[in-house]
């Protein structure tokens, strides 16, 4: 079944009526569902709409080109499974531990400048320092208890870095779902630590689960290098189009 499920926080962030596009992934969509969306959209008065596709569905993407929507990212998910991978032995060069309240600030500051490749960024007709605000908050909502764990990592008695960890009711699947380090501690494997760090705290808290899923856009490239090397493996992949309703 076919529904528009309200963004209430990318609706506050954005000052837009904002809706994510809910659907039956294994069916596809035709033009009448697309038309019979859209036309819902406007009844409901939304503004904005957002559908994820997978990647092997060309025909739903081309059907939505056609009708409108833009094209803004593909992402990419790999995968640990706990009853295969392994993670590697690492020599960690920072300390890995739980957020504590002196370090909100820099971390709202590591996730303001951080995102770029992301379906906000590369919306034009979005604000860019709303795109940058919606970080900041992201991570400011984690903190207070949006995530299950937030994972700093220190370098030289300061905060470098971070990753969010959640763990949903009823799903098998953990996930480790935003991360960034500081421009300047890049390329000392700082992130790779981190992650490496989450899937610790799962398989130490969560062993029950089968495995972590974590997400990208599909030109961060260093990013899934990382977690090739911590034993993650392809998962799924989706492109994300987005449309602003008129009137």
């Amino acid at each position: 079944m076919m529904k528009i499920v309200t963004d209430k926080f990318n609706s506050q962030i954005f000052n837009l009526c904002m809706g994510n596009v809910d659907y039956p992934k294994d069916k596809g969509l035709t033009l009448e569902d697309i038309d019979r969306l859209i036309a819902e959209a406007a009844d409901e008065k939304y503004e904005h709409l957002t559908i994820k596709i997978p990647s092997h569905d060309k025909e739903t993407l081309n059907i939505a080109l056609q009708r409108g929507f833009v094209f803004v990212d593909t992402l990419v998910e790999y995968f640990f499974d706990f009853n295969r991978a392994k993670l590697p032995l690492m020599n960690h060069k920072c300390i890995l531990r739980d957020a504590c309240q002196e370090d909100l600030e820099t971390l709202k500051h590591i996730a303001k400048v951080s995102f770029f490749a992301d379906r906000f960024h590369s919306d034009k007709k979005l604000d860019n320092s709303l795109c940058d605000k919606y970080y900041e908050q992201w991570i400011e909502n984690s903190f207070y208890g949006f995530a299950d764990k937030v994972i700093v990592a220190e370098h030289q008695g300061k905060p470098v870095g971070f990753t969010t960890g959640k763990v949903n009711q009823g799903d098998p699947t953990g996930r480790l779902v935003l991360s960034a380090v500081s421009d300047s501690c890049r390329g000392l494997g700082i992130y790779t630590s981190m992650i490496h760090e989450g899937v610790s705290w799962l398989l130490r808290e969560h062993a029950a689960l089968n495995g972590v899923i974590v997400g990208t856009q599909l030109e961060t490239v260093a990013v899934q290098k990382a977690w090739i090397k911590l034993g993650f493996t392809v998962y799924d992949s989706f492109y994300t189009l987005q449309k602003y309703l008129e009137g």
